[in-house]
């Protein structure tokens, strides 16, 4: 189960932003391709949160659907399932453009302030 690693990090992530203010809510962009239960990341971010200035924060979670760019022909493509294969010249040679991100965006701090992560 990797959710645990991502919300260890994902809390580095929001406490460093916070620096030392409570944690409303967490806004995140999880690629598909990353696999993440939801309910597991946010089962697994309220342990590691317990005892933090984020103890009460929120997962906001948007996923982000693959995106993968032919080398062949050079078009982009979003997919939800396998195969992924070209949808201009059916060439296989393909790169991931996104779908594959753990991003931490933003941080809502309880006094209303967000904070950009990017």
């Amino acid at each position: 189960m990797h959710e645990m690693g991502l919300a260890k990090a994902i809390l580095a992530v929001a406490l460093n932003a916070a620096e030392g203010q409570k944690v409303q809510r967490i806004c995140l962009q999880i690629g598909k391709l990353q696999m993440v239960v939801p309910d597991s990341l946010e089962f697994s971010f309220q342990l590691v949160a317990e005892g933090t200035t984020a103890a009460r924060a929120v997962l906001e979670i948007v996923e982000v659907p693959p995106c993968l760019r032919c080398r062949q022909c050079g078009v982009e493509s979003e997919f939800n399932h396998p195969p992924f294969t070209c949808t201009r010249c059916g060439v296989s040679d393909m790169e991931i453009v996104s779908g594959n991100q753990v991003l931490v965006d933003a941080v809502e701090l309880e006094n209303g302030v967000t904070i950009k992560c990017r």
